[in-house]
Formats: C-alpha cells, structure tokens, sequence
C-alpha cells in the first residue's frame, strides 16, 4: 500500500510541474518567405536566420552563443562566429509577437524578420 502511495505522489509532482518553454527567438526566421527552405545566401534578404539555444546560423555564417542577456523576450548575444565574419559579433534579438522578429547583427541597421513555417 505505501508503494501505491509514493508512486501517486510521484506521478503527481511530475504531472503538476510546468513544461519549459523553448526561447520565443528559437527557431527559423526570414525577411522574405522564399529564403526559408534550405541554407545559403549571402545577404540578410536571400538567407534564412536559424536561432538554437547555443547557436545562429546567418549569412554571414556560422556562430555560437557565448554571453547573454535577456531583458523580457529580448536577447542580447556576444556571438563567437567564423566565415566571412570572425571573432565577437554583437545580435540583439527582439521577438514581437509569434511570428515577428527584429534582428541587430554586428550593429548593421535592424532588420524585420517573420518565422518560417
């Protein structure tokens, strides 16, 4: 009987602990809907962004995510990149929305993102 009710306790904990929600920046962004299938391009307009918890994947390359801050839905990224852009490189990352997204890379002019579907 006490197995019984350690079990149902243990279920009733796993069962009542909120799921973690993923980033609302993770994921696979694009200013225009033709850049989202695939990788390439060599402009912010012919190249899908992709966003993981440890790295961005641009036109300018590959990066991982060295130090970051939040501030509400907003992360700021010392990235650690190669490719046509190495050493740190400054994104801010400002999800408006579900589907929006401004992007800040290496201080360039921000530029409007949407999530690919």
């Amino acid at each position: 009987m006490r197995k019984r009710w350690v079990l149902a306790v243990a279920i009733g904990m796993v069962a009542s602990t909120p799921a973690l929600a993923a980033e609302p920046w993770v994921g696979r962004w694009a200013i225009n809907p033709a850049s989202c299938s695939g990788f390439g391009g060599s402009t912010p307009v012919t190249a899908s962004l992709v966003v993981t918890d440890t790295s961005l994947w641009w036109f300018a390359g590959y990066c991982r995510i060295g130090k970051m801050y939040k501030l509400g839905q907003a992360a700021y990224i010392q990235a650690r990149c190669g490719g046509d852009i190495s050493g740190e490189v400054p994104v801010s990352l400002v999800p408006s929305g579900a589907d929006r997204m401004r992007v800040s890379w290496n201080r360039a002019k921000p530029e409007e993102l949407r999530r690919c579907k």
